[in-house]
């Protein structure tokens, strides 16, 4: 797991966590200017279609991603944009389907999210 930025006790590793009450979220104290990403290592190269993302939970929607990219790689070092497009600033679970490759790691880029110049994400996983 990984994220290119994150404000102290809102790790990557809580996007992962299983529990919908924790979240990452980018650093906010100063902003870091978007687009901010957060990468998952799914542990090995597999079949990857889609990236779920569950917004913040716990009734605060700042940092939800708005406008988003999809990124897949094998090695973690060359990525290849799989998906685009917007989801609503709500805090429904969000999905972005591809075709499925083979990979390893899949990064969720947020290009514009509520609230500021910062993301948050409660779970996102990939299969």
């Amino acid at each position: 797991m990984y994220a290119t930025s994150f404000h102290a006790g809102t790790g990557p590793e809580r996007a992962i966590d299983g529990d919908i009450a924790t979240f990452w979220h980018s650093e906010y104290t100063p902003p870091t200017p978007l687009p901010q990403s957060i990468t998952l290592n799914l542990g090995a190269v597999g079949r990857v279609g889609k990236i779920e993302y569950q917004p913040r939970f716990d009734g605060n929607l700042n940092g939800t991603i708005l406008d988003y990219k999809v990124y897949v790689s094998a090695d973690g070092q060359a990525f290849t944009e799989v998906a685009a497009g917007t989801w609503a600033g709500d805090a429904r679970l969000k999905t972005a389907a591809f075709a499925a490759v083979d990979a390893r790691y899949v990064r969720l880029e947020g290009h514009r999210a509520l609230g500021g110049s910062y993301l948050s994400a409660a779970e996102a996983t990939a299969g």
